[in-house]
C-alpha cells in the first residue's frame, strides 16, 4: 500500500500542473486552503466521506453541497476521485503538498523568528526584506516567537538555515574561547 505522503504528491502534482497551466495558481491556493480548513474543522465529515457504509449518493450530495458553487472543476474533481478511491482523508496532506510546490513556484520561504521581545509590525518587514534578499526570495513570511531566554538579538530558522544573532549566542562563543 501506498505511503500518504507519496499519494499526497501524486494527487498535488496533478492539481498543481492544472492550476499552473490555466495561470490560476492563486485562486487554486485559495480554494484548497479552504477546503483543507473546512476538513480540520470538521472531522465527522471526513469521517463520513470516508466511511465504506454511508452509501454513495448521500456522499455525492454531501460533496456537491461542500464545492457547489464556489469551486472551480478540478477542486470538484479531486474531491470526487479521492472520495471514490478513499483517499478523502488524504486531502489535508495533498493541500500541505500543494502548498510547497505553490511556495517553490512563488518564491516564497517560510522562517521561525525567535526574538527576546515582541518585534512590531515595521521591525518585521524590514527583517523579511533584507532576509529574502539574503536567501533569494520573492517573499518570506515569518511564525514569530518570544523566548526571553536568548537576552536580545534575533534567531532566524529557514528549512536548512539558521541565522542567529542572539545575545546568548554571542555570549556562549566569547565563554569557549575564553576557556579554551
Amino acid at each position: 500500500m501506498i505511503d500518504k505522503i507519496t499519494v499526497a504528491k501524486r494527487y498535488s502534482k496533478a492539481i498543481f500542473e492544472l492550476f499552473n497551466a490555466d495561470n490560476k495558481l492563486d485562486e487554486g491556493y485559495q480554494e484548497l486552503n479552504q477546503l483543507k480548513t473546512i476538513f480540520d474543522q470538521n472531522p465527522k465529515l471526513v469521517s463520513l466521506l470516508s466511511s465504506v457504509s454511508y452509501p454513495t449518493n448521500d456522499k455525492n450530495k454531501l460533496i456537491s453541497a461542500l464545492v457547489d458553487g464556489t469551486s472551480s472543476k478540478y477542486v470538484k474533481n479531486l474531491i470526487q476521485m479521492t472520495c471514490d478511491y478513499g483517499r478523502i482523508s488524504d486531502i489535508p496532506a495533498i493541500v500541505d503538498q500543494f502548498n510547497h510546490q505553490y511556495d517553490e513556484a512563488k518564491s516564497i520561504v517560510h522562517a521561525d523568528v525567535i526574538s527576546a521581545i515582541k518585534l512590531d509590525q515595521d521591525e518585521l518587514d524590514h527583517l523579511s526584506n533584507a532576509f529574502a534578499k539574503r536567501v533569494g526570495a520573492n517573499k518570506v513570511i515569518f511564525n514569530t516567537k518570544v523566548d526571553q531566554s536568548i537576552i536580545g538579538g534575533i534567531i532566524i530558522k529557514s528549512s536548512n538555515i539558521i541565522f542567529d544573532g542572539s545575545v546568548r549566542t554571542k555570549i556562549n562563543r566569547v565563554r569557549q574561547l575564553l576557556l579554551n
